[in-house]
């Protein structure tokens, strides 16, 4: 007889109401609660603690159905739960009282041990924490900055300059976090500290997604980033070398590097469609290959170019411009075949180690780190607006934009502050730090 179990009746008034098995092989004893949930992290929100986990390594050999997060205080606590999902936010919280948090996951069983416990306070105000920030990002509503010191990401609102949360620890593997972009759904982070990755990150709340690394990516200070509309670009500063993933799911394409390309510390990336467009530091040049396979298509260096530490590059959707720190000056190219076109210095720009660049809204917009001010171009001609500097702009080693649709966000990286003004005359709107 397989399986023999030893049987007990349970009788009521004498009569046999059923039998319970009371031994049995091994296993025979059904399943047991889940363990512990792993990896929890903690955002102090205003009045709530967004906190994320991981599931379980056990499932106690019966499916998790769902998880409680307490958070207690001696004033008392809230709580939430999930049927499933691994995020949660505990409400009503009291700013500024400290707050311990700790996950349980449910099975058919019942709730198992709980997590450790992670301690975390509710803010009114939060803190941006900028810390040394690089680059800047923005989804549509929100504005996004790596802080390249502190390894962190500063999430605040383009509305009203107001802070959201600060992303940190746990599985977002930040690492020195430099270059940023914003696919349509989701944010890429660059960790150049010596990471070596990628770290994908959902706007909608936070979340991390994944931190691509190892393998075939063949991250090696990675440095900027961007998109074509279906695959992200990575420049890798010290591999030079340029790798393209698959944004849909983070998954390698192919890495592009040696031979005729001439990386030689790739900084600076950019889309014109067709072809992608790199500045390298040290060549000083700039190499051009197509999106569509990674093949080579040119590299420009000397005569006209005038390249000297070429740093950022950017799209005006008709030509190509190069930032050279060491210039100072900017070069436009003709992206139809790579020549020159002229070379902007002197006079009124006011260049001054000249690193950001970016279209917007009809103009070029120009960040000199060194000389605290923004240039803006005219695009069709190459000729000066204005230079924006001193009083409420605060600019302190600008190097990074983005533009909210009628708004403009610098990022000072030596003032560890953001700068708005108005794209349209470029007036002073906020500065947050």
């Amino acid at each position: 007889m397989k399986n023999p179990r030893s049987l007990a009746l349970i009788v009521s008034a004498g009569v046999v109401t059923g039998v319970l098995a009371t031994s049995g092989p091994a296993g025979a004893h059904g399943p047991k609660v889940p363990g512990k949930p792993t990896a929890v992290a903690v955002r102090p929100l205003n009045t709530v603690l967004a906190v994320s986990w991981h599931a379980p390594t056990s499932d106690g050999g019966s499916p998790v159905t769902g998880y409680t997060v307490s958070a207690t205080a001696s004033a008392g606590g809230s709580s939430c739960t999930t049927t499933g999902a691994t995020t949660c936010s505990v409400t009503g919280l009291t700013n500024g009282t400290k707050y311990k948090v700790r996950v349980r996951a449910t099975n058919i069983v019942g709730p198992g041990k709980p997590s450790r416990t992670v301690k975390a306070t509710p803010s009114a105000t939060g803190s941006y924490g900028f810390d040394h920030p690089t680059e800047i990002a923005f989804d549509g509503t929100h504005l996004w900055v790596p802080n390249y010191f502190n390894g962190t990401v500063t999430e605040f609102n383009a509305s009203d300059g107001s802070y959201v949360q600060t992303l940190s620890g746990g599985s977002y593997g930040f690492n020195g976090p430099y270059g940023i972009a914003f696919d349509g759904t989701h944010l890429w982070v660059t960790n150049w500290g010596g990471g070596n990755s990628v770290t994908e990150i959902n706007p909608s709340d936070g979340s991390w997604v994944q931190t691509l690394s190892g393998g075939s990516y063949g991250f090696d200070l990675p440095y900027d980033i961007a998109v074509d509309g279906t695959h992200l670009w990575v420049t890798n500063s010290h591999g030079n070398s340029v790798t393209e993933i698959n944004a849909s799911d983070g998954s390698w394409v192919r890495t592009v590097s040696g031979g005729s390309y001439g990386f030689n510390t790739p900084f600076g990336i950019v889309s014109d469609g067709p072809h992608l467009w790199v500045t390298n530091s040290l060549g000083p040049s700039v190499t051009e290959f197509n999106a569509s396979d990674g093949s080579w298509v040119q590299t420009l260096s000397g005569g006209s170019y005038g390249f000297a530490t070429p740093e950022n590059i950017a799209f005006d959707g008709t030509h190509v411009w190069a930032s050279n720190i060491i210039g100072p000056s900017v070069t436009e190219i003709n992206p139809s075949d790579g020549s020159w076109v002229q070379t902007l210095s002197g006079g009124s720009y006011g260049f001054n180690g000249p690193m950001g660049v970016e279209f917007y809204d009809g103009h070029l917009w120009v960040a000199n780190s060194q000389g605290k001010s923004v240039t803006e171009i005219n695009p069709s001609d190459g000729s000066w607006v204005q230079t924006l500097s001193g009083g409420s702009y605060g600019f302190d080693g600008p190097s990074d934009f983005a533009f909210d649709g009628t708004h403009l966000w610098v990022v000072n990286t030596f003032g560890n502050s953001v700068t708005e003004f108005n794209a349209s005359d470029g007036s002073w709107v906020r500065t947050v730090t």
